[in-house]
């Protein structure tokens, strides 16, 4: 999760009534190394997760699964030629809401699984419906927690309130060593645990391209939550720093270069968390 900008409010004041329409819900970004990544614009900056898609000679790879405000399968339907298999880079809300769209091939961390298969009922889209315990931490952290978590309706009729991220069984569970072979990509699985248990990240030697998910991206890291583990993220940051990564693709915001991913890991691994 990364903190709010003044891009969208954090929270945002107007009722789901006045929001206007947005479509497409989605955005999306082509990078050189032939990687696309989605997000949704209309959805507060706290929650305003990547996804990426890669797309192998035998098969795709879809990398998270946002907040399942719309479809995202159907939304990449037009890009989507060959089996599919969608990996969770983590369980948390702003990451799985459509991966139900993926269940006949769904990986992720086994420390999370029974989360993506129990989804907690408190995972609701206005900050007014969030238990009073967990809109303390988020205040405390610095995040606007008032009003809805979208800023536009991605549909007439869309009803905030019946929103829920569905459960879903997972086809596979992976860790440390495993990997995702798309015929002419292949992608390591790094357990890069600290933000969550399960956290896990995916390496790309060839070409040095690291998809990092929520244990790393420039912005806010956060280490606060109960399930966190800063100790455990101290660890995971020293692991990323000596890695030969080329291009990083985080779980928030743009991407960027090993440099960038140098002066994040040190800022933490001398203060604690990121600027």
């Amino acid at each position: 999760m990364t903190p709010p900008s003044s891009g969208v409010p954090g929270g945002g004041a107007r009722p789901a009534a006045d929001l206007p329409l947005a479509h497409p819900w989605f955005a999306i970004e082509w990078h050189a190394d032939g990687i696309v990544r989605i997000w949704e614009p209309h959805v507060s900056r706290l929650l305003r997760a990547n996804m990426f898609l890669v797309k192998g000679r035998d098969r795709d790879l879809v990398i998270d699964a946002g907040m399942g405000v719309e479809s995202l399968r159907g939304f990449l339907a037009p890009l989507l030629d060959k089996p599919v298999t969608m990996l969770l880079t983590h369980a948390h809300v702003d990451h799985v809401g459509s991966a139900h769209e993926f269940a006949g091939d769904l990986v992720m961390h086994a420390a999370e699984a029974e989360q993506m298969r129990n989804p907690p009922d408190d995972w609701r889209l206005s900050f007014d419906e969030y238990p009073e315990d967990k809109r303390r931490r988020l205040q405390a952290a610095g995040f606007d927690t008032t009003g809805l978590l979208i800023a536009a309706l991605p549909r007439p009729g869309f009803d905030h309130r019946a929103w829920r991220v569905p459960g879903v069984e997972p086809t596979r569970l992976v860790d440390e060593g495993d990997a995702i072979d798309l015929g002419d990509r292949r992608f390591e699985m790094m357990h890069t645990p600290g933000h969550s248990p399960g956290s896990i990240s995916l390496w790309e030697r060839a070409t040095g391209t690291l998809i990092g998910g929520d244990a790393i991206y420039d912005g806010l890291l956060i280490d606060t939550l109960p399930e966190s583990d800063p100790a455990a993220y101290r660890v995971t940051m020293q692991r990323l720093r000596n890695l030969p990564a080329k291009v990083v693709h985080g779980g928030h915001r743009e991407s960027f270069g090993a440099s960038r991913l140098a002066a994040i890991c040190d800022d933490y691994l001398r203060s604690g968390a990121a600027p």
